[in-house]
Protein backbone atom coordinates (compact mmCIF):
# COMPACT_ATOMS: atom_id res chain seq x y z
CA UNK A 1 0.00 0.00 0.00
CA UNK A 2 2.98 2.18 0.34
CA UNK A 3 4.49 1.67 -2.99
CA UNK A 4 0.89 1.95 -4.56
CA UNK A 5 -0.14 5.61 -2.93
CA UNK A 6 3.14 6.76 -2.00
CA UNK A 7 1.92 10.26 -3.10
CA UNK A 8 -0.41 10.20 -0.40
CA UNK A 9 2.74 9.50 1.86
CA UNK A 10 2.43 12.45 3.99
CA UNK A 11 -1.46 12.92 4.36
CA UNK A 12 -1.34 9.03 5.84
CA UNK A 13 1.24 9.61 8.57
CA UNK A 14 -0.65 12.32 9.83
CA UNK A 15 -3.95 10.37 9.65
CA UNK A 16 -2.43 7.83 11.28
CA UNK A 17 -0.79 9.96 13.83
CA UNK A 18 -4.08 10.94 14.74
CA UNK A 19 -5.98 7.47 14.70
CA UNK A 20 -3.16 5.24 16.74
CA UNK A 21 -4.43 4.17 20.55
CA UNK A 22 -2.53 1.50 23.06
CA UNK A 23 -3.68 -1.83 21.87
CA UNK A 24 -4.13 -2.65 25.69
CA UNK A 25 -6.60 -0.03 26.74
CA UNK A 26 -7.05 2.41 23.59
CA UNK A 27 -5.90 5.42 24.99
CA UNK A 28 -3.86 7.82 22.83
CA UNK A 29 -0.19 7.50 22.45
CA UNK A 30 2.77 9.97 22.05
CA UNK A 31 5.67 9.26 20.22
CA UNK A 32 9.49 10.80 20.41
CA UNK A 33 10.48 10.25 16.98
CA UNK A 34 12.22 6.28 18.42
CA UNK A 35 9.21 4.95 20.51
CA UNK A 36 5.83 5.67 21.13
CA UNK A 37 4.02 5.24 24.75
CA UNK A 38 0.60 4.56 26.19
CA UNK A 39 -0.60 7.85 28.05
CA UNK A 40 -3.71 5.36 29.91
CA UNK A 41 -1.54 5.16 33.46
CA UNK A 42 -0.78 2.79 35.70
CA UNK A 43 -4.20 0.92 34.61
CA UNK A 44 -3.52 0.25 31.19
CA UNK A 45 -2.74 -4.15 31.13
CA UNK A 46 -0.68 -3.76 27.72
CA UNK A 47 3.49 -5.43 28.33
CA UNK A 48 4.86 -3.43 27.52
CA UNK A 49 3.52 0.36 27.61
CA UNK A 50 6.25 1.56 24.92
CA UNK A 51 6.66 0.32 21.70
CA UNK A 52 9.53 0.47 19.17
CA UNK A 53 9.51 2.40 15.72
CA UNK A 54 11.10 0.67 12.75
CA UNK A 55 11.49 2.23 9.24
CA UNK A 56 8.94 4.65 10.27
CA UNK A 57 6.65 1.29 10.83
CA UNK A 58 5.48 1.32 14.96
CA UNK A 59 5.46 -1.94 16.48
CA UNK A 60 2.40 -2.44 18.46
CA UNK A 61 2.58 -5.13 20.05
CA UNK A 62 0.54 -6.49 23.66
CA UNK A 63 2.62 -9.74 24.59
CA UNK A 64 0.60 -10.06 27.21
CA UNK A 65 -2.47 -10.85 24.84
CA UNK A 66 -0.24 -12.40 21.27
CA UNK A 67 1.79 -15.23 20.39
CA UNK A 68 3.77 -12.50 18.74
CA UNK A 69 6.96 -10.78 20.06
CA UNK A 70 8.27 -7.53 19.62
CA UNK A 71 12.20 -9.63 19.68
CA UNK A 72 10.51 -11.40 16.45
CA UNK A 73 9.66 -7.91 14.76
CA UNK A 74 12.79 -6.32 15.31
CA UNK A 75 14.69 -9.48 14.42
CA UNK A 76 16.23 -8.71 10.48
CA UNK A 77 15.69 -11.71 8.19
CA UNK A 78 18.73 -13.54 7.74
CA UNK A 79 20.93 -12.65 5.02
CA UNK A 80 20.77 -15.34 1.63
CA UNK A 81 23.70 -16.42 0.56
CA UNK A 82 24.08 -16.29 -3.49
CA UNK A 83 22.44 -18.60 -5.45
CA UNK A 84 24.52 -21.06 -7.76
CA UNK A 85 23.69 -20.24 -11.33
CA UNK A 86 21.92 -24.22 -11.52
CA UNK A 87 19.90 -23.34 -8.55
CA UNK A 88 18.97 -19.79 -10.08
CA UNK A 89 17.84 -21.37 -13.50
CA UNK A 90 15.98 -24.55 -11.34
CA UNK A 91 14.25 -21.75 -9.55
CA UNK A 92 12.81 -20.06 -12.77
CA UNK A 93 11.90 -23.50 -14.59
CA UNK A 94 9.74 -23.77 -11.25
CA UNK A 95 7.72 -20.47 -11.59
CA UNK A 96 6.94 -21.37 -14.87
CA UNK A 97 4.53 -23.67 -14.02
CA UNK A 98 0.31 -22.75 -14.25
CA UNK A 99 -0.56 -23.08 -10.48
CA UNK A 100 -3.89 -24.18 -9.50
CA UNK A 101 -5.19 -21.22 -7.47
CA UNK A 102 -7.76 -18.79 -9.23
CA UNK A 103 -10.00 -16.08 -7.81
CA UNK A 104 -12.90 -15.74 -10.10
CA UNK A 105 -14.54 -12.60 -8.11
CA UNK A 106 -11.87 -10.17 -6.20
CA UNK A 107 -11.43 -7.73 -9.24
CA UNK A 108 -14.89 -7.58 -9.26
CA UNK A 109 -15.96 -7.01 -5.25
CA UNK A 110 -13.25 -4.66 -5.13
CA UNK A 111 -14.93 -2.79 -7.66
CA UNK A 112 -17.88 -2.92 -6.08
CA UNK A 113 -16.28 -2.05 -2.80
CA UNK A 114 -14.85 1.32 -4.45
CA UNK A 115 -17.91 2.33 -5.90
CA UNK A 116 -19.66 2.49 -2.55
CA UNK A 117 -16.65 4.70 -1.16
CA UNK A 118 -17.03 6.87 -4.26
CA UNK A 119 -19.22 9.29 -2.37
CA UNK A 120 -16.52 10.19 0.31
CA UNK A 121 -13.93 12.89 -0.94
CA UNK A 122 -10.99 10.51 1.65
CA UNK A 123 -12.34 7.29 2.31
CA UNK A 124 -9.35 5.33 4.55
CA UNK A 125 -8.98 1.59 3.91
CA UNK A 126 -7.48 -0.77 6.79
CA UNK A 127 -6.36 -4.15 4.77
CA UNK A 128 -5.60 -6.44 7.54
CA UNK A 129 -2.80 -9.15 6.77
CA UNK A 130 -1.29 -7.25 3.75
CA UNK A 131 2.29 -8.60 3.43
CA UNK A 132 1.58 -10.13 0.29
CA UNK A 133 -0.97 -7.64 -2.07
CA UNK A 134 -4.43 -10.00 -2.43
CA UNK A 135 -6.28 -11.05 -5.43
CA UNK A 136 -7.71 -7.81 -7.31
CA UNK A 137 -7.08 -5.16 -4.56
CA UNK A 138 -5.51 -3.24 -6.65
CA UNK A 139 -8.73 -1.86 -8.50
CA UNK A 140 -9.34 -0.30 -4.97
CA UNK A 141 -5.97 1.27 -4.32
CA UNK A 142 -6.01 2.96 -7.64
CA UNK A 143 -9.47 4.97 -6.57
CA UNK A 144 -8.00 8.87 -6.08
CA UNK A 145 -10.31 9.10 -2.82
CA UNK A 146 -9.30 5.97 -1.47
CA UNK A 147 -5.86 6.02 1.07
CA UNK A 148 -5.00 2.35 2.39
CA UNK A 149 -3.27 1.50 5.56
CA UNK A 150 -1.53 -1.86 5.84
CA UNK A 151 -1.20 -3.49 9.06
CA UNK A 152 0.31 -6.83 9.38
CA UNK A 153 2.88 -9.31 12.10
CA UNK A 154 5.90 -8.43 9.81
CA UNK A 155 7.22 -5.49 8.06
CA UNK A 156 7.10 -5.45 4.21
CA UNK A 157 6.80 -1.84 1.53
CA UNK A 158 2.89 -2.02 2.23
CA UNK A 159 2.90 -2.17 6.13
CA UNK A 160 1.92 0.96 8.00
CA UNK A 161 1.87 -0.44 11.48
CA UNK A 162 3.06 -3.72 12.55
CA UNK A 163 0.05 -5.15 15.01
CA UNK A 164 -1.80 -8.21 16.22
CA UNK A 165 -5.46 -8.29 14.28
CA UNK A 166 -7.28 -9.89 17.65
CA UNK A 167 -5.27 -6.03 19.29
CA UNK A 168 -6.33 -3.63 16.65
CA UNK A 169 -4.31 -0.45 17.88
CA UNK A 170 -7.01 2.00 16.03
CA UNK A 171 -9.40 4.25 18.03
CA UNK A 172 -13.02 3.49 17.50
CA UNK A 173 -14.82 4.55 14.54
CA UNK A 174 -11.55 5.45 12.59
CA UNK A 175 -12.03 3.25 9.17
CA UNK A 176 -14.31 4.14 6.26
CA UNK A 177 -13.97 0.24 5.72
CA UNK A 178 -11.63 -3.11 6.80
CA UNK A 179 -10.85 -5.40 4.04
CA UNK A 180 -9.61 -9.43 5.06
CA UNK A 181 -8.30 -11.27 2.46
CA UNK A 182 -7.31 -15.02 3.05
CA UNK A 183 -6.04 -13.72 7.19
CA UNK A 184 -9.31 -15.21 9.42
CA UNK A 185 -8.34 -18.37 9.06
CA UNK A 186 -4.65 -17.78 10.42
CA UNK A 187 -5.68 -15.73 13.68
CA UNK A 188 -6.42 -18.17 16.56
CA UNK A 189 -9.42 -16.36 17.79
CA UNK A 190 -11.27 -14.82 14.65
CA UNK A 191 -14.02 -13.67 16.54
CA UNK A 192 -11.77 -11.22 18.52
CA UNK A 193 -11.03 -9.70 14.69
CA UNK A 194 -14.74 -9.11 14.21
CA UNK A 195 -15.46 -7.01 17.72
CA UNK A 196 -12.13 -5.06 16.98
CA UNK A 197 -13.02 -4.41 13.35
CA UNK A 198 -16.58 -3.39 14.65
CA UNK A 199 -15.21 -1.08 16.99
CA UNK A 200 -12.74 0.67 14.82
CA UNK A 201 -15.19 0.40 11.85
CA UNK A 202 -17.35 4.20 11.33
CA UNK A 203 -21.05 4.09 11.29
CA UNK A 204 -22.20 2.18 8.33
CA UNK A 205 -18.30 1.27 7.34
CA UNK A 206 -18.18 -1.22 5.07
CA UNK A 207 -16.29 -5.01 5.44
CA UNK A 208 -14.85 -7.17 2.84
CA UNK A 209 -13.58 -10.65 4.01
CA UNK A 210 -12.48 -13.54 2.11
CA UNK A 211 -11.95 -17.33 3.86
CA UNK A 212 -11.25 -20.52 2.47
CA UNK A 213 -13.69 -23.29 3.13
CA UNK A 214 -12.19 -26.47 1.20
CA UNK A 215 -8.71 -26.08 0.69
CA UNK A 216 -5.31 -27.88 2.55
CA UNK A 217 -3.50 -26.53 5.16
CA UNK A 218 -1.42 -23.87 3.98
CA UNK A 219 0.15 -22.32 7.16
CA UNK A 220 0.75 -25.36 9.48
CA UNK A 221 0.59 -24.65 12.56
CA UNK A 222 -1.04 -21.13 12.00
CA UNK A 223 -4.07 -22.27 9.89
CA UNK A 224 -6.88 -23.01 12.52
CA UNK A 225 -10.06 -22.17 11.05
CA UNK A 226 -12.48 -22.80 8.10
CA UNK A 227 -16.36 -22.03 7.67
CA UNK A 228 -18.96 -22.97 5.45
CA UNK A 229 -21.36 -20.57 3.82
CA UNK A 230 -23.71 -20.29 6.61
CA UNK A 231 -20.95 -20.00 8.79
CA UNK A 232 -19.43 -17.52 7.14
CA UNK A 233 -22.35 -15.45 7.66
CA UNK A 234 -23.01 -15.98 10.53
CA UNK A 235 -19.37 -14.78 11.61
CA UNK A 236 -20.49 -11.21 10.13
CA UNK A 237 -23.77 -11.37 11.92
CA UNK A 238 -23.67 -7.73 12.95
CA UNK A 239 -23.01 -6.77 9.44
CA UNK A 240 -25.99 -6.16 6.55
CA UNK A 241 -25.20 -8.50 3.73
CA UNK A 242 -24.54 -6.03 0.17
CA UNK A 243 -23.14 -9.08 -1.65
CA UNK A 244 -21.58 -12.73 -1.11
CA UNK A 245 -20.44 -15.84 -2.54
CA UNK A 246 -17.73 -17.92 -4.08
CA UNK A 247 -14.78 -16.54 -5.07
CA UNK A 248 -12.89 -19.60 -5.50
CA UNK A 249 -14.36 -22.74 -6.68
CA UNK A 250 -15.01 -26.44 -6.86
CA UNK A 251 -12.08 -26.77 -9.64
CA UNK A 252 -9.72 -24.92 -7.40
CA UNK A 253 -10.53 -26.96 -4.50
CA UNK A 254 -10.38 -30.40 -6.55
CA UNK A 255 -7.21 -29.81 -7.85
CA UNK A 256 -5.74 -28.64 -4.92
CA UNK A 257 -6.65 -31.66 -2.44
CA UNK A 258 -5.44 -33.99 -5.98
CA UNK A 259 -2.17 -31.91 -5.62
CA UNK A 260 -2.38 -32.98 -1.37
CA UNK A 261 -3.69 -36.65 -2.30
CA UNK A 262 -0.21 -36.96 -4.39
CA UNK A 263 1.64 -35.71 -1.48
CA UNK A 264 0.46 -37.73 0.41
CA UNK A 265 1.20 -41.00 -1.70
CA UNK A 266 4.88 -40.40 -0.90
CA UNK A 267 5.50 -38.26 1.97
CA UNK A 268 9.08 -37.03 0.95
CA UNK A 269 10.19 -33.15 0.29
CA UNK A 270 11.76 -34.30 -3.30
CA UNK A 271 8.89 -36.34 -4.08
CA UNK A 272 6.58 -33.41 -2.93
CA UNK A 273 8.60 -31.42 -5.59
CA UNK A 274 8.07 -33.55 -8.06
CA UNK A 275 4.10 -33.92 -7.45
CA UNK A 276 3.41 -30.36 -7.39
CA UNK A 277 5.24 -29.90 -10.61
CA UNK A 278 3.14 -33.03 -11.86
CA UNK A 279 -0.32 -32.00 -10.73
CA UNK A 280 0.06 -28.14 -10.85
CA UNK A 281 0.42 -29.11 -15.19
CA UNK A 282 -2.10 -31.79 -14.95
CA UNK A 283 -5.14 -30.23 -12.95
CA UNK A 284 -4.48 -26.23 -13.92
CA UNK A 285 -7.50 -26.25 -16.11
CA UNK A 286 -9.87 -27.12 -13.08
CA UNK A 287 -9.84 -23.18 -12.05
CA UNK A 288 -10.77 -22.32 -15.45
CA UNK A 289 -14.21 -24.10 -14.88
CA UNK A 290 -14.93 -22.20 -11.38
CA UNK A 291 -16.56 -19.02 -13.33
CA UNK A 292 -19.76 -20.91 -14.27
CA UNK A 293 -19.49 -23.87 -11.37
CA UNK A 294 -19.64 -20.65 -8.73
CA UNK A 295 -22.54 -19.24 -9.77
CA UNK A 296 -24.54 -23.02 -9.42
CA UNK A 297 -25.72 -23.99 -5.61
CA UNK A 298 -23.64 -27.60 -5.81
CA UNK A 299 -21.06 -25.12 -6.49
CA UNK A 300 -20.95 -23.19 -3.51
CA UNK A 301 -21.25 -26.42 -1.01
CA UNK A 302 -17.73 -27.42 -2.86
CA UNK A 303 -16.37 -23.73 -2.82
CA UNK A 304 -12.75 -23.71 -2.60
CA UNK A 305 -12.97 -20.19 -0.40
CA UNK A 306 -16.37 -17.32 0.17
CA UNK A 307 -16.34 -14.43 -0.02
CA UNK A 308 -18.77 -11.24 2.01
CA UNK A 309 -18.97 -7.91 1.86
CA UNK A 310 -20.83 -6.09 4.25
CA UNK A 311 -22.19 -2.84 6.01
CA UNK A 312 -21.59 -2.33 10.02
CA UNK A 313 -25.06 -2.27 11.50
CA UNK A 314 -27.26 -1.96 14.72
CA UNK A 315 -29.08 -5.05 14.61
CA UNK A 316 -27.41 -8.87 14.21
CA UNK A 317 -28.87 -11.54 12.28
CA UNK A 318 -30.66 -14.10 13.46
CA UNK A 319 -29.76 -17.60 13.83
CA UNK A 320 -33.56 -18.61 12.13
CA UNK A 321 -32.46 -16.13 9.73
CA UNK A 322 -29.61 -17.43 8.46
CA UNK A 323 -31.61 -20.11 6.62
CA UNK A 324 -33.14 -17.78 4.34
CA UNK A 325 -29.37 -16.56 3.43
CA UNK A 326 -28.10 -20.28 2.76
CA UNK A 327 -27.23 -20.89 -1.32
CA UNK A 328 -26.31 -24.22 -1.52
CA UNK A 329 -27.67 -27.67 -2.68
CA UNK A 330 -28.75 -29.32 -0.01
Amino acid sequence: MRKTLASKEITMNKTLEKILVCPGCHAPLRSNGAFVHCTGGEDCPAQPREWPILHDVPILLDESRSVFTIRQALASPPSLPERKVWRRLLSRIWHTRPGLSRNVAAQRNFHHLAERLAHLPQALVLVVGCGDEGDGIHVLLEKPNVTAMGLDIRITASVSVLADAQQLPFADGSFDAVVLQGVLEHIFDPFQVEKEVFRTLKPQGLVYSELPFLQPNHGGAGDVTRFTWTGHRRFWRRFEQLDAGACCGPGMALAHMLQQFARALLPWRAWRVVSDWATDWLFWWLKYLDGRLVRHPAGIDGASAFYFLGRKSDRAISDLALIDHYRGAQ
